[in-house]
């Protein structure tokens, strides 16, 4: 049978560490791969190994897929790499504007005038560079993926799941021979996960040769074979049909150091009589497209709730009228902490009680930020930070660092850390300032199992020891805390 990959026996350093060791794989022909296994971190550098962007210090990877393509683009004197025969989907996918700068911040989304700056969806996709002929037309990939509704629709106004599938169908326009795509299911509400078999399904049929990072209970029928990575290296390889899809335990994770939390937490805790949050009639349009449509929701100090909705049904606008990014709060009745929108307060009154996690934060923040200015920046509001701290601040920042395990990141950039280790990050600086209510959208999303379950019980901690307020947003019952015991459903 003929090989598409091989790895052997090979030592794999990225980021400055030895990620996998005696590491081998062979891919052939007619196989299409769900990798697994309880490291996001590692299983994301086995795609870059295969894209060949970590550093083979001992054994090989050859790549035969595009040894014909090769020499053929060499016999032409163009030049050529392997590369141009693979397309990615990451979980850090950016998108440029029409300036062909990625500078886009989070309130921009949320504001109708910025959108002129921005490509829609048709337009990006109709100047994705098509090196390769082959079935993925434009027409079919607004199809496939159900881009049609949203062609027009700006790229800032996309939904995190949206974007997902818009990220999806970019790879595809480029007609490649291998589509290596990393946890492809992230953000995606259910019905869209139900129906993504039927998308791989197509995929594969068009005679892409295709690999998936994912968890181990959301592997798709149609992929043929399972690997799983542990120990730096693969432990597993078996048959789709012929896996276990057994859920890990939650049992023995211990979450973090229960009486430090307490210290870092209670000190001056503020308990508020009034809603936390009371939206009245709201509704938010932009142009003609209606988001939401009169909606009432009261939140009342230390209640819980998960706010569920599918995708682009309204759930990041309605988050972004809570935590006051979005302008269309003045014309609406929305009352936040006792106080009414537009009665004077500023933005920062309302910031200053709420912390706010939601995975494409982590996109807004300069370059040159490390892990603790982005906690830091927590106290001041910022995405980023901007002024001098104290003595006092740095050294709360850091115990809170320590408290996630993760002090040695204190003066790493924050870019080049692993998603997860992002996330935790994000957790200490919504946290760093003791809010009294907490939003999480997708908060743990781009986490491997473990890690997942491990925010999941660090929550519930949270949750024990303080009167905080939760609004929890995920499309995954099992990410949901313990401590939820409401449900808002848009």
């Amino acid at each position: 049978m003929t090989k598409i990959l091989s790895i052997c026996n090979a030592t794999i350093r990225h980021l400055d560490k030895v990620v996998f060791e005696e590491l081998d794989f062979e891919w052939e022909q007619g196989q299409y791969w769900a990798i697994i296994g309880r490291s996001g971190a590692e299983q994301t550098t086995f795609l870059e190994t295969i894209m060949g962007k970590t550093l083979v210090t001992k054994g090989e990877v050859v790549r035969p897929f595009a040894e014909a393509y090769q020499k053929e683009m060499s016999n032409l004197g163009k030049v050529n790499s392997f590369r141009d025969l693979i397309a990615t989907v990451s979980q850090q996918y950016t998108f440029r504007n029409k300036s062909n700068i990625q500078n886009f911040y989070y309130q921009q989304r949320f504001n109708s005038m910025e959108s002129e700056e921005t490509s829609t969806v048709l337009e990006y996709l109709r100047n994705v560079p098509q090196h390769n002929p082959g079935k993925w037309t434009l027409e079919k990939v607004l199809q496939l993926m159900r881009l049609e509704t949203l062609k027009h629709k700006s790229l800032i106004k996309l939904s995190n799941g949206e974007t997902r599938r818009l990220a999806i169908g970019v790879a595809l326009m480029k007609n490649p021979s291998v589509l290596l795509l990393d946890q492809p299911l992230t953000g995606l509400d259910a019905k869209t996960r139900e129906s993504f078999d039927t998308v791989i399904k197509q995929i594969i049929g068009s005679g892409i040769h295709l690999m998936m990072t994912t968890h181990r209970h959301e592997i798709p029928e149609s992929v043929s074979h399972v690997a799983v990575l542990g120990e730096k290296k693969i432990i597993k390889v078996c048959p789709r049909k012929g896996f276990d899809l057994q859920q890990e335990d939650e049992q023995g994770i211990m979450g973090i150091d229960q009486n430090i939390l307490a210290q870092l937490l209670l000190k001056n805790e503020k308990v508020y009589a009034s809603p936390i949050v009371d939206l009245r009639n709201v509704t938010v349009k932009y142009g003609e497209k209606v988001i939401l449509d009169r909606v009432n929701w009261t939140v009342l100090p230390g209640e819980k709730w998960v706010l569920k909705g599918e995708n682009g049904k309204g759930k990041s606008t309605l988050i972004s009228l809570i935590i006051g990014e979005n302008p269309q709060a003045y014309a609406n009745d929305i009352w936040l902490f006792g106080r009414k929108r537009g009665s004077g307060e500023s933005i920062w009154d309302i910031k200053q009680n709420i912390g706010f996690v939601a995975p494409e934060l982590s996109r807004f923040f300069p370059a040159n930020q490390t892990c603790l200015k982005v906690v830091l920046s927590g106290l001041f509001d910022t995405m980023g930070l901007f002024r001098k701290n104290t003595d006092e601040q740095e050294e709360l920042a850091i115990n809170w660092l320590q408290l996630f395990g993760l002090e040695k990141l204190a003066h790493k950039l924050f870019k080049q850390v692993t998603l997860e280790e992002q996330r935790f990050v994000l957790l200490a600086r919504a946290l760093i300032k003791r809010p009294s209510l907490l939003v999480l959208d997708e908060a743990s999303q781009g986490m491997d199992e473990y890690q997942r379950a491990l925010f999941k019980r660090i929550i519930d901690q949270v949750c024990y020891i303080t009167h905080l307020t939760l609004i929890y947003v995920s499309h995954y019952q099992e990410d949901v805390p313990k401590a939820v015991n409401k449900v808002f459903q848009l």
